[in-house]
């Protein structure tokens, strides 16, 4: 093997430079740098020369050992003896004897006029170093390189050592020098071991320093380098891969593959196989069946992996795999299958976060957990709905992407508002809110109305964009957690004809809404005329139903907002009856058309209702008084037996329309029904007949008296303006006078002889002689007038004879038995 040499040190004029060198040496000059003392000595610092170092340049490979020149022209210069070999020849060298052989052993043996020497490799059996083991270890477990040895006095051998056990591709790459702190290691690569002074260990603290005493190696790669184990399987597995294996950091992730892959089953240790495959390898040609065989059986532990254990995955690029789609599609089914637990979600919103973000992970992860999140949302996985409130909370980006995903349907919608909790904090209001709008789910943003706001806000806020006045469902979800009363005053502070609906609504399940409206605004007023409209029972929800009637009926007639609809629904209720309204009588002529007789024949009825049990008795007024006239309750009420006679007369009092054929027809069925009348009663009987001035009434009530009806004789002394003379005095009405008797005599008289005393020979068959009447060219009348005045005056024939004569031929006249009995008119 060919080899060049040259000789670094003071130059005049220059400091440290390159001194001398074989022709050939061509980098030798370029790497002057690289063989001074890497930093000043530190003070106090002695024991570090010689040491010798070795590093890769280019092609190139230099060995060199570094003396302190004592002959320089100021202190701490050095003097470097450097070979410079063929980087591939020396990387297949198994030792470094021959050339550090071929090092200068001192300062002074350093060729002043050096040339290329050809050196043969040799295998001179040596032991290994003591401490080749700890270095091993140490270079094996770095976490930041190099591994620091302390002491340069045996640096030598224990490098030597190493090289032995490293391969070809390792060799090239291996570095190794004098270094009196992290300070100086400068270079990139570092080297992979120093030496340093003892006295400097301090200065290491971050770094793996070197145990001469450990007796074992702490890892398969530190086995390697120690020689305790081949390296041939790593090496195999890297070439498997097309991985050169030149750095100790490949090594020990080829190791590490090596035993996973050899391991169990985990999840874990599988996925972290597959990372190293994938770091290791990103071409498809290479380690295509350990790669396939790894993902795989990765595929087959992905059913029990949790959110954590995927968020681990989102780095995973598996360009190398050529299989990797296959794997990537059971992470959307295992993300479509989560149970999304609430114990999960920190892992989950960061998963969902990760997924929308380039930043976070790679496209292919991200696409798999996106579509998996999009199944779960499609196949209205219920977990995955429950969770997305959660998020709210937590993430605006982890809940906005989950409610994107979902499908813009209304039993979608519906499903997810069942699932919104009673209150809500979100992270980003405004944002959810508006992404809701985007979506066009008013019911879900009437929902987190509801869940963040009080209802009457929430309403507000969800009557600014819900205005379809045939849509609901968004109003309801405003409300879903209010009060009746917080309903009630949503709906009268803001008007919405849906709210009124709602009250309403609400009113037929929950009558009790409506226990404090006093009809006062007009919307109060449509949501009970609404409810009554929904159950006619609703007329009574208000705690002082008649009391809100009026204020309705007080507004109607002073014409300041009043309600038409509820006026027309109050007419199919109880309430109809205006018996007690005030002004009713202004009433009448407000009301609707429509229902104007719903309200006359209820209120005829209230009216009668109330005579009936005691109020005062009134006339009604016109209209009502026809409304009454024509209800059937009037002859129900004035034939009920139960009701006091006096009540039913002053009801017929207070009639002037109540005619008299009705009235004698009643009064014939009350007389046969009712044996006795009170006084008072018949008294109140006949001050009705008189002050109508029925004469059939008192027709029937004389036949009655007549028939032995004596106690209907105070009715008749009611009526004795409507009697005649001899009514009044055969009833007893009066007592009358000789003259009244008489009179009375008189018109019986020419009521049975029309023409005069003589017809039918009637004068002279009492005992008269008709010469004494007056000529027949006076009237009956005027012949019977002067005949009964002579024979009062005791003129022929006297009365009693008369009378006698009268009763043969009229044998069944009452009146003729009268007078033939009193002795007024007989003696």
């Amino acid at each position: 093997m060919r080899v060049e040499q040259a000789v670094y040190g003071e130059v005049q004029g220059r400091g440290h430079g390159l001194r001398a060198s074989s022709p050939d040496a061509l980098v030798a000059a370029a790497i002057a740098s690289n063989l001074d003392l890497p930093d000043a000595v530190p003070p106090g610092v002695q024991a570090w020369s010689p040491f010798v170092r070795g590093f890769p340049v280019g092609q190139h490979y230099v060995l060199a050992r570094t003396f302190l020149d004592t002959t320089a022209s100021r202190g701490g210069m050095v003097l470097t003896h450097a070979l410079i070999v063929s980087l591939d020849e020396v990387s297949q060298m198994g030792n470094l004897t021959a050339l550090l052989a071929c090092l200068a052993s001192t300062a002074s043996a350093c060729p002043t006029n050096p040339s290329a020497i050809e050196v043969q490799p040799l295998d001179d059996g040596l032991p290994p170093a003591p401490d080749l083991i700890g270095v091993a270890n140490a270079i094996a477990g770095q976490r930041v390189a190099p591994a620091v040895r302390l002491g340069v006095e045996g640096f030598e051998n224990l490098v030597y050592s190493l090289w032995r056990n490293l391969w070809p591709a390792m060799r090239r790459t291996f570095a190794f020098r004098l270094s009196f702190g992290p300070n100086d290691v400068v270079d990139q690569p570092p080297p992979a071991l120093v030496c340093t002074p003892e006295q400097l260990q301090a200065r290491w603290t971050q770094h793996r320093i070197v145990k001469p005493d450990d007796q074992a190696a702490e890892s398969a790669s530190a086995a390697v380098l120690c020689g305790q184990a081949d390296a041939a399987q790593y090496l195999a597995l890297g070439a498997d891969l097309g991985v050169q294996v030149a750095d100790l950091r490949v090594l020990s992730r080829l190791e590490r593959l090596h035993s996973l892959e050899a391991g169990s089953d985990s999840f874990d240790d599988l996925l972290a196989a597959v990372r190293l495959a994938d770091g290791l390898s990103n071409q498809r040609t290479s380690g295509g069946q350990l790669k396939d065989s790894l993902l795989q059986r990765l595929a087959a532990q992905l059913p029990t992996a949790g959110c954590k254990q995927l968020l681990q995955m989102r780095n995973l690029s598996l360009d190398g795999f050529s299989n990797a789609p296959t794997l990537w599609s059971k992470v959307v089914l295992l993300v479509s299958e989560l149970k999304f637990a609430p114990a999960d979600d920190a892992d989950l919103v960061n998963m969902v976060e990760a997924s929308q973000n380039p930043e976070l992970a790679l496209a292919s992860w991200r696409s798999a957990v996106a579509s998996g999140l999009s199944a779960a949302a499609v196949h209205d996985n219920p977990g995955f709905l429950k969770a997305i409130w959660r998020w709210v909370e937590r993430s605006d980006a982890a809940s906005t992407a989950a409610i994107e995903k979902l499908r813009s349907e209304f039993s979608v919608e519906q499903r997810l508002v069942q699932e919104i909790p009673r209150r809500l904090i979100p992270a980003n209001h405004a944002s959810l809110v508006a992404l809701l709008r985007k979506k066009g789910w008013l019911m879900a943003h009437g929902a987190i109305l509801a869940a963040t706001v009080s209802p009457l806000e929430a309403t507000l806020q969800q009557l600014k964009v819900d205005k379809a006045l045939d849509h609901t469902a968004g109003l309801r979800a405003a409300l879903c957690h209010a009060t009746l009363a917080q309903t009630l005053e949503a709906a009268i502070v803001l008007k919405d004809p849906r709210l009124v609906e709602m009250c309403a609504d609400l009113a037929v399940a929950q009558p009790e809404v409506l226990t404090g409206i006093g009809c006062e605004d007009l919307t109060e007023q449509k949501i009970w005329a609404a409810a009554i409209g929904k159950i006619n029972s609703l007329w009574s929800a208000p705690s002082n139903p008649v009391a809100v009637r009026d204020t309705v009926l007080v507004h109607l007639g002073r014409g300041t907002g009043a309600f038409n609809g509820l006026v027309e629904a109050i007419a199919g209720t109880p309430l109809a009856d205006l018996t007690a309204a005030p002004h009713r009588p202004d009433l009448w002529s407000l009301l609707p058309v429509s229902h104007r007789n719903l309200y006359l024949r209820a209120t005829a009825i209230g009216w009668l209702n109330a005579a009936v049990a005691g109020a005062d008795i009134n006339r009604p007024e016109p209209e009502l008084e026809e409304a009454v006239m024509t209800s059937s309750t009037l002859q129900a009420v004035l034939g009920d037996a139960a009701v006091p006679v006096q009540t039913r007369l002053a009801i017929v009092s207070a009639l002037p329309l109540f005619r008299e054929e009705d009235f004698v027809s009643w009064l014939g069925d009350f007389l046969r029904s009712s044996r006795t009348l009170p006084h008072a009663d018949a008294d109140q009987l006949g001050a009705l007949v008189a002050s109508r001035r029925w004469q059939r009434a008192v027709t029937v009530l004389c036949n009655k008296l007549a028939d032995r009806r004596y106690d209907l004789k105070p009715a008749l002394q009611q009526c004795a303006s409507l009697l005649n003379l001899f009514q009044r005095w055969t009833f007893g009405i009066f007592k009358p006078s000789a003259d009244d008797k008489w009179r009375v005599f008189e018109e019986t008289a020419c009521e049975l002889y029309p023409t005069g005393p003589d017809c039918e020979e009637l004068w002279s068959r009492a005992g008269g002689k008709n010469s004494d009447l007056p000529g027949s060219s006076q009237t009956g009348a005027t012949r019977w007038h002067t005949a009964l005045r002579s024979m009062r005056y005791g003129g022929r024939p006297n009365a009693r004879e008369l009378l006698a004569k009268m009763r043969e031929d009229r044998p069944g006249n009452e009146k003729l038995r009268l007078f033939t009995n009193d002795v007024d008119i007989v003696g």
